[in-house]
């Protein structure tokens, strides 16, 4: 593992995701590999030790399950283990990629919240039972009322929890190291952090709801969610 990006969606996790490829980091694990790769149970599993109490929390062995094959992670349901995979993964730089609460709380309305919250309360598939866990451990079901609470604390653990491992990190003798990146920074912040020149071509402008969107419906034509 070599980048955790543990911002919450619509943080550009899906613009970074295709950033890093382009700097060489090409197997980045996002929302949209949950589904190509059957992982809804596993996260589901995930959640509800973190938050139900229901067998151990997870540890690297877990997580290995499902990320072993990949040199980064990004977005949910990932992000909502922010300071467990940073614990899990030492030797993995971490990126916090954030934005202003309020430009935040509207993108959700307008897009994960607005499709969850028009969904079947009863709907059995294992990508609507993992939708449905995330979103009730995140705002405890209900966005506009609690979304912006749960932005900021999120952003201040993992940001804790970041500066914390950096500083056992240096403290070893090690490099470990952690940007915050605001949405539309480019090239500049990221590359100096990776230590690797600036491409020459543009940054990324990847839009990660329409991809899920257009991936769950085709995977559920499938029938795999």
């Amino acid at each position: 593992m070599k980048i955790l990006v543990l911002g919450l969606p619509r943080t550009g996790t899906q613009s970074l995701a295709d950033a890093l490829a382009i700097l060489g980091i090409s197997s980045v694990y996002h929302m949209r590999d949950v589904a190509r790769n059957k992982h809804q149970d596993l996260w589901v599993e995930a959640i509800e030790a973190k938050f139900e109490g229901k067998g151990d929390p997870w540890c690297r062995e877990d997580f290995d399950k499902i990320l072993a094959d990949y040199e980064g992670v990004a977005d949910y349901p990932a992000a909502i283990f922010s300071e467990e995979l940073i614990a899990a993964y030492p030797e993995a730089s971490i990126i916090l990629t954030t934005r202003t609460v309020d430009s935040w709380h509207a993108s959700m309305l307008s897009t994960l919240w607005h499709h969850h919250s028009r969904q079947p309360a009863d709907d059995p598939s294992p990508m609507a039972v993992l939708r449905r866990k995330y979103h009730s451990h995140s705002w405890n079901d209900d966005l506009p009322a609690h979304g912006k609470r749960f932005f900021e604390e999120h952003n201040e653990r993992t940001r804790k929890a970041a500066e914390a491992a950096v500083a056992e990190s240096r403290g070893a003798g090690g490099d470990r190291k952690f940007l915050e990146l605001p949405v539309g920074a480019g090239w500049s912040s990221l590359c100096e952090f990776l230590s690797v020149p600036v491409p020459e071509v543009a940054y990324p402008r990847s839009d990660d709801w329409v991809e899920y969107k257009a991936a769950v419906a085709k995977e559920a034509a499938a029938g795999l969610v």
